[in-house]
């Protein structure tokens, strides 16, 4: 492989790496899609990642990008927009192979996948809710980063609350601009870095997965003399790749365990503590390229490269056609697209495609513990979302309220999605508060 697309492959090996040990496959329960099957292709996707990181090859490469998509599709619905991100690189990744020069192929479609995320991902925080002091995820997720590590939180409605809103709005609307010009590319690329480098450092929770499957993209937009130094440092250092092929084995080791405390001391400290350095190693090379030109190809080269981008934007388009609200790209955002209505501030109504959210209910009861979290959240989830919980779990019972009164559902109410519908037409539950609160987590019925 040519020198940059062995950078490349060492990245993608980083993400795959990544997103294991930041989403451990030991940890699961049966609701949020653990399996044997996920932990066995976890374990077979971590050895080859380990080995597409320290010896970069079509061979590792392949193999990575179709585990990649094992295990997305074994984690559906229940994963991050990161790791779908992921899939859409993996999917263009073995497109690519097929060419007689797949660096040229990959290397101009990664960019527009990139751009097109990018772009949903900026346009989904420009709401009511991500904008108010008291329930932005900018401003939640900075508290939570700032009490990870025992230091005091700011007030919401003061300077730094400002901020918290409007730096992140600000450097992820100017990201796509800087990336689409050749002049400010580098400018562009560090800056994106940077930021979510930053986010990565929260010890709470695992953003460094996210912003790996970034790093993959953006590097992508550096010229090729830059990557080609990048392959050659990595390259040039033995001692280096020992570290890393030791780290990751045991970091990938640990994730397949079930959450002892040493599993998780493992991956708690031993994780977030190999990201770091990581991290600003890129920064740090990038940063001393400088921000100078950086003209690279941006023409798509064939039919089947815009299929890969048109199926992204078309992804990023469902929370507003309300074909799903699950993995559209609008993470992190306090996005509401409900039955037609709205927070955005661009958006005036959703296209309403789906009915599903138009039987929204209100947990009261049930003797299943974990849907006690509805009850005392204030959270509302379809009908349909129920329906399918009960059918995953039989002999449960669950009582619920609408605008008719309450009402109880059981066995005899369960019915099953079908497995495509399940796994990428997925809505989520929405918040009975206005504005919405910032939905950090996945709950049992989604």
């Amino acid at each position: 492989m040519a020198p940059s697309m062995r950078w490349f492959a060492r990245t993608f090996g980083l993400a795959a790496v990544a997103h294991l040990v930041g989403n451990p496959a030991g940890w699961r329960s049966d609701h949020f899609g653990g399996s044997p099957a996920l932990v066995a292709v976890s374990a077979t996707l971590g050895a080859a990642a380990i080995v597409l990181l320290v010896r970069p090859s079509r061979l590792a490469l392949a193999t990575t990008a179709v585990l990649a998509l094992a295990s997305l599709w074994l984690e559906l619905p229940v994963t991050g927009n990161h790791w779908l991100l992921v899939g859409f690189v993996a999917a263009a990744t073995l497109l690519s192979l097929a060419t007689r020069d797949p660096w040229a192929w990959l290397s101009v479609t990664g960019r527009w996948i990139l751009l097109g995320f990018y772009c949903f991902a900026a346009f989904a925080k420009l709401n009511s809710g991500f904008l108010d002091p008291e329930v932005s995820c900018g401003i939640f997720y900075a508290h939570q980063s700032l009490a990870s590590f025992g230091l005091p939180t700011f007030d919401r409605s003061g300077v730094l609350g400002t901020a918290a809103i409007a730096v992140p709005v600000l450097t992820e609307l100017s990201v796509p601009i800087l990336l689409a010009s050749s002049r400010t590319r580098r400018a562009g690329v560090l800056l994106a870095l940077v930021f979510h480098t930053v986010i990565s450092l929260d010890f709470a929770q695992h953003f460094y997965d996210f912003t790996a499957a970034l790093v993959v993209l953006l590097c992508l937009f550096l010229p090729e003399a830059t990557l080609e130094r990048l392959e050659s440092t990595i390259q040039q250092s033995p001692r280096v790749q020992v570290v890393v092929t030791t780290v990751a084995t045991i970091l990938v080791a640990a994730s397949l365990l079930p959450p002892a405390p040493t599993t998780i001391a493992t991956i708690k400290l031993i994780g977030f503590g190999a990201w770091v350095p990581v991290g600003a190693w890129i920064i740090w090379r990038v940063a001393r390229e400088g921000v100078g030109p950086a003209p690279v190809p941006m023409r798509l080269p064939s039919a089947s490269a815009w299929i890969v981008v048109l199926l992204v934007v078309a992804n990023g388009l469902t929370p507003y056609l309300e074909l799903k609200t699950a993995l559209g790209f609008n993470m992190y955002a306090n996005l509401v697209t409900v039955s037609g209505e709205t927070n955005h501030l661009v958006v005036p109504r959703t296209l309403h495609l789906r009915n599903v959210q138009d039987d929204l209910l209100r947990v009261v009861e049930s003797e299943a513990d974990e849907l006690d979290v509805y009850a005392q959240s204030g959270y509302l989830v379809p009908e349909r979302n129920l329906q399918d919980y009960l059918a995953r779990q039989p002999g449960v019972t669950v009582v619920v309220a609408d605008a008719s009164g309450e009402r109880t559902l059981d066995g005899d109410d369960a019915v099953r999605l079908p497995l495509l519908v399940r796994k990428f037409m997925t809505f989520r539950s929405v918040d009975s508060q206005d504005p919405p609160r910032c939905q950090s987590a996945w709950f049992p019925a989604y």
